[in-house]
C-alpha cells in the first residue's frame, strides 16, 4: 500500500508539472544523494547548483539550507518536485533507485571510488557533467600537488596502525578499504590485511600484532575504554600513549577532506616512529 501511494505521488506531481510546462532553461540542478558529492560540489565551488542533498549531509555549513530529500530510502516525491538535471552518488548506494530513476526521466550518475588516485577523475567528470570542466581540472592538479607533498614527507619507517571503525563488535578498515588505502599513502602498515573492507576482528588479532598506533574513528566519550580492554594494556601504542579519535567523517567519505585526513595520519605515524627510534637510543 506503502508502495502505491508513493506511485499515486510520484503520478500527481508528474502530471502537474506536464500541464503547467515552464520556459525551457538551460540552468542546472543537481541533487546529491551522499555527504561525499555534496562535500566535493561545494569544494569545486559549483554549491549554487545544488538544489537538494541527502539527509546526512552536514557539511559545509552553506549546504544545510539545501532540500534533503531522504537517506538510504529516498523521497521520490520530493526529488521530483525539485526537478533536477541531475543525481550524483557514489559506490552505488541508491542503486536499487536507478530503474526508477530511468522510468521518471532522471539523471542518475553513480561514480565508483574505492581508491583515493579515483578520486581527482571523479571530480572532472563531475565538473564536466555540469559545464564547468576547469573546476575539476584545478582540483586534480591541487590533489596531484598535494598527494606529492606529502608522499615526500611520510615516516622514515612504517608503523603498524590499527584503525577501528566500531567497537560493538570491533570492526576495523580492512586493506583493501579506502581507509587501507588511506593508511598506505600516509605511510604506515595496516595490521588488518582481510580482504573485506571491515571486516570483525578479535582481540587476539589485535594483540598479537601489536600496533605502534591504534586509531579510532566513531564517537569515543573516552579513550581510557581503549586502554581498559583486556590484555591491551601490553600493547605498545597504549604504552606509548598513541591512541587516537579521529573525525570518521575525514576518512569514511572519498571527498577533498581526505587530505587533512591524509596529513593528520602522516603527522601521527611520524610521531609515532619518533618516540620509537627515541627510546631505542
Amino acid at each position: 500500500m506503502k508502495q502505491f501511494k508513493q506511485v499515486i505521488s510520484v503520478i500527481f506531481i508528474l502530471t502537474l508539472i506536464l500541464s503547467n510546462p515552464i520556459q525551457a532553461r538551460d540552468d542546472v540542478r543537481v541533487i546529491s544523494l551522499v555527504p561525499s558529492q555534496t562535500e566535493m560540489l561545494f569544494h569545486l565551488g559549483l554549491g549554487e547548483y545544488v538544489t537538494g542533498i541527502s539527509d546526512y549531509c552536514n557539511y559545509p555549513e552553506e549546504s544545510r539550507s539545501r532540500q534533503k530529500v531522504g537517506a538510504l530510502e529516498l523521497n521520490i516525491e520530493r526529488i521530483m518536485s525539485l526537478r533536477p538535471t541531475l543525481l550524483v552518488d557514489v559506490n552505488n548506494m541508491h542503486k536499487k533507485y536507478a530503474l526508477l530513476f530511468s522510468q521518471l526521466g532522471l539523471n542518475y550518475v553513480n561514480f565508483t571510488v574505492t581508491r583515493m588516485d579515483q578520486l581527482p577523475k571523479m571530480a572532472e567528470e563531475l565538473a564536466k557533467l555540469i559545464g564547468k570542466p576547469e573546476k575539476g581540472a584545478e582540483f586534480a592538479d591541487e590533489w596531484h600537488k598535494k598527494i606529492s607533498e606529502i608522499s615526500v614527507s611520510l615516516p622514515s619507517e612504517k608503523p603498524k596502525v590499527y584503525f577501528e571503525i566500531w567497537d560493538t563488535p570491533m570492526q576495523a578498515a580492512g586493506a583493501q578499504s579506502y581507509i587501507g588505502d588511506m593508511i598506505r599513502t600516509a605511510g604506515g602498515d595496516n595490521i588488518v590485511t582481510d580482504i573485506s573492507e571491515f571486516p570483525v576482528v578479535n582481540s587476539e588479532t589485535i594483540l598479537h600484532a601489536d600496533p605502534d598506533v591504534i586509531i579510532i574513528a566513531y564517537p569515543l566519550t573516552d579513550k581510557t575504554s581503549i586502554e581498559k580492554r583486556p590484555g591491551w594494556q601490553k600493547l605498545r601504542a597504549v604504552r606509548n600513549k598513541q591512541i587516537y579519535a579521529l573525525d570518521q567523517d575525514l576518512f569514511i567519505r572519498p571527498g577533498p577532506r581526505n587530505l587533512d585526513a591524509l596529513m593528520q595520519l602522516r603527522d601521527i605515524f611520524r610521531k609515532a616512529v619518533s618516540g620509537r627510534e627515541k627510546r631505542a637510543k
